[in-house]
């Protein structure tokens, strides 16, 4: 049997795809682990973070896998991600951008995305879905609640660093069966803070978008059996710095009649009447104002 004759443009074709399957071979043969993760910890590090991993090896082309990481910042805040794939994205960079796509196991869920930075501009799109807040031990510490439900998230963000005014995206967020067990809620006003008792805050679910140099959040909703809560007008002002980009807005609470009947809940409720009572509506509601900084948010009662 006669082998076919191949056209030029046919040989030239197989030659690549030859290379390119043999270099795939060598780099999952030779691929070099310990260097790979030497770069990443040095990289973590340069953004404040400490990283570590049980394992890391080659995954899709051409990115690496890795398991048991941990991020973990300087206040002792720590993220655990039980697998990570993440691949380089080839067209953005003919383009000039580099960019990043990835695939996260963490808290029972799925983060999967893309991040991209360019000449002046940077991108972060994400899907979460399945990520149980109550192991998500790093949201306790920076909120000081202990937060529990399943959160699902979209986002999609571009950030331009030289004119915030060009920044867009939006942000939609959902929490199933959402729960706060326990906690305190930072009121200076108060000389300190409002310990929380257990609430049950059935669904909560929220829509952000960015514009004008400005993160508006135009909805959060809490409807629960316990509790009922919103935000209004509540954004912050973008700046290099997220984490103390000025935040500013209101909110309202209003806790369930049933709730502050219970036996637990008779302290609280004293509490409520004595130190919130300025803030107190006449449907019941307590008014807040929100203040501080993205990463550090802080609320104080609000007369009507």
């Amino acid at each position: 049997m006669e082998l076919p004759i191949l056209k030029p443009w046919q040989r030239r074709l197989a030659y690549g795809l030859f290379v390119a399957l043999a270099f795939l071979f060598a780099l999952q043969r030779t691929f070099p682990s310990e260097a790979v993760k030497e770069r990443l910890v040095l990289a973590a590090a340069a953004q404040g973070w400490q990283l570590s991993m049980d394992d890391i090896g080659p995954g899709g082309f051409p990115g690496v896998r890795a398991t048991g990481v941990i991020l973990e910042a300087q206040d002792g805040a720590r993220i655990l991600v039980d697998e990570l794939d993440a691949s380089l994205r080839l067209w953005p960079l003919l383009l000039g951008r580099r960019g990043v796509s990835f695939d996260a196991r963490l808290y029972d869920g799925r983060v999967k995305g893309i991040a991209e930075v360019g000449r002046g501009t940077s991108r972060l799109a994400l899907e979460a879905s399945g990520i149980d807040l109550a192991r998500a031990a790093a949201l306790k510490k920076a909120t000081g609640l202990d937060l529990a439900g399943t959160l699902s998230a979209d986002l999609d963000f571009t950030l331009d660093d030289r004119d915030a005014s060009k920044s867009s995206g939006h942000a939609d967020l959902e929490v199933r069966r959402a729960a706060l067990n326990g906690g305190t809620l930072q009121l200076p006003t108060m000389g300190g803070g409002l310990t929380l008792p257990r609430l049950a805050l059935g669904a909560v679910t929220g829509h952000a978008v960015l514009k004008d140099g400005k993160a508006t959040l135009e909805r959060l909703e809490v409807r629960g059996e316990d509790v009922e809560a919103s935000a209004d007008n509540l954004y912050c002002v973008l700046q290099p710095r997220l984490e103390y980009a000025p935040l500013y807005g209101s909110a309202r609470v209003k806790l369930a009649e049933a709730f502050l009947a219970r036996p637990g809940a008779s302290g609280f409720k004293s509490v409520l009447e004595l130190a919130l009572a300025q803030a107190r509506r006449r449907d019941g509601s307590y008014g807040f104002q929100v203040y501080g900084t993205l990463g550090h948010p802080q609320a104080r009662p609000a007369p009507q």
